[in-house]
């Protein structure tokens, strides 16, 4: 009798150690609980009760295990505090001390309720699927201010982000999203994609003309362009004053603005915008081909190819616009230069000419 005693005491204590730990597991969050479902929109609520008053927050983060904000304190706007919302649970104020990046904290910071905690889900889901690689998933996701140089300073003073950082099992991705979860891009620049990616297509180059009108505008003037083996920039005139230039690259990652500080561009002799509806994109890709039959480079590599409105006080054919494309080949080194209709303007191979139009 005694003997069956000890065995039910044993395995009482068996089941109680296994339920136990059972409702342990069941309190512990969920590995990527905030990435799916409504787990974002429920810690940002938990937040929200906790601080009770409207408030800014000058950093977002989330991971696997934890949703943590710098928020504003409603009561005292220079003072910053963390907020941990973990398995169900909310912990803080805890004092934060600022970095240079958000020396003020006002112009740092942004409303916590302008940003839809509920398209979480929905943009790291997106994310994942441009992304397209091998075990990606979402590492963590921090939403801030981008770095900005402004009249006033320096630092977190930006347009608000997502931060997204995706993981795979040979390679890494980064992506952006806005306050309300739209997707505004992935970048694919350290990924197998962009060693094989070749921008010197016609089919591709006309995707990047249509994308740009449907961005910037759709009768959108250029200043001028310069393409590359993997990339182009151009700049626009910027709306308010058209002495200062807007930047812009468009590469594997689609377009985006570069340049943190506006300086006044130089304005050549005889230089003129063109509209971006008066020029096709693809010629880029035809002229380049072109170019390496003209000159006897067939295996050349582009060095640069621009394209400007001009005209040069020595061209007799008045404004223009320009297609100059330069290559390059070993100890080999040529340039040809066509008009928008194609027509050969110039061409000249190791310093010397080898045809130019009459």
């Amino acid at each position: 009798m005694k003997r069956n005693r000890s065995a039910l005491s044993a395995l009482a204590v068996l089941i109680f150690v296994a339920l136990g730990c059972s409702g342990l597991k069941n309190m512990l969050p969920k590995k990527g609980q905030y990435f799916e479902g409504d787990g974002a929109q429920n810690a940002a609520q938990a937040i929200r009760d906790k601080i009770g008053k409207p408030f800014k927050v000058t950093e977002v983060f989330i991971d696997d295990n934890e949703f943590r904000v710098h928020a504003q304190d409603p009561n005292k706007s220079k003072n910053i505090d963390e907020y941990k919302y973990v398995a169900g649970f909310v912990t803080g104020p805890t004092p934060v001390q600022l970095s240079g990046m958000v020396e003020d904290a006002e112009k740092s910071s942004y409303p916590f309720d302008d940003i839809d905690f509920t398209a979480v889900p929905k943009f790291c889901k997106s994310a994942l699927e441009r992304a397209d690689i091998e075990g990606g998933r979402i590492y963590r996701i921090t939403f801030q201010r981008g770095f900005a140089l402004t009249d006033s300073g320096m630092g977190a003073l930006g347009a608000p982000r997502w931060h997204i950082e995706i993981n795979g099992a040979r390679e890494n991705v980064t992506a952006s999203a806005d306050p309300k979860g739209n997707l505004l891009g992935v970048d694919l620049s350290r990924t197998a994609k962009a060693a094989d990616y070749k921008l010197l297509d016609e089919a591709e180059l006309q995707r990047a003309q249509n994308l740009i009108k449907n961005s910037i505008g759709e009768n959108v003037e250029i200043i001028e362009m310069v393409f590359y083996d993997k990339v182009f920039s151009f700049k626009v005139p910027n709306p308010e004053n058209p002495k200062i230039s807007d930047d812009y690259k468009y590469d594997i990652n689609g377009i985006s603005r570069t340049g943190f500080v506006r300086m006044p561009r130089i304005i050549l002799p005889g230089a003129e915008n063109f509209s971006i509806n008066d020029v096709d994109f693809a010629n880029a890709a035809r002229f380049f081909e072109e170019a390496k039959s003209r000159v006897g480079m067939p295996n050349a590599s582009l060095s640069s190819l621009s394209l400007r409105r001009r005209s040069p006080s020595f061209d007799a054919k008045g404004t223009r616009t320009v297609w100059s494309v330069s290559l390059k080949s070993g100890v080999n080194e040529a340039s040809v230069e066509y008009d928008n209709d194609g027509k050969e303007i110039s061409a000249k191979k190791n310093g010397d000419v080898v045809g130019k139009e009459k």
